[in-house]
């Protein structure tokens, strides 16, 4: 049996947390390979310069979000990606770029008819051709 592909992108919420809960209640640890994804929206604009520190922390903040994820995990293949970008940007290429069978989500917390599942959550959802699942909080 080939194992379904799973991406499971996380920020620093605990309520994105919840996606993990959805994964768990869907697939056996034998049927599925998750990859965890956190993106850090490190934003240059007019030239700009980063240092070398803040890409150090951003990154170091998506690993500790990514490690707590996968304890969560305990007892399936998983795999863990940290990108810099645009968090819609980098979730779509990564899903088409690994061919991802399906994308879990928790939808966004903010108030409002244009947020009800959040900007991220919908453009991915206008963007891809896979299967994304949006988790209630």
């Amino acid at each position: 049996m080939t194992k379904k592909k799973i991406l499971v992108p996380l920020d620093e919420t605990d309520r994105s947390m919840h996606s993990l809960d959805c994964l768990k209640k869907l697939f056996k640890k034998d049927e599925v390979q998750v990859t965890l994804m956190h993106v850090s929206e490190i934003v240059i604009a007019n030239d700009m310069v980063i240092s070398n520190d803040e890409i150090v922390r951003a990154k170091e903040k998506g690993e500790n979000i990514l490690s707590r994820a996968e304890k969560q995990l305990e007892g399936y293949e998983v795999e863990k990606y940290c990108a810099f970008g645009y968090a819609s940007d980098e979730i779509l290429a990564k899903s088409k770029e690994d061919k991802f069978d399906a994308i879990i989500m928790t939808k966004s917390n903010k108030k409002g008819i244009a947020r009800m599942i959040g900007s991220v959550t919908n453009k991915v959802l206008k963007n891809t051709q896979i299967l994304v699942m949006i988790v209630p909080e």
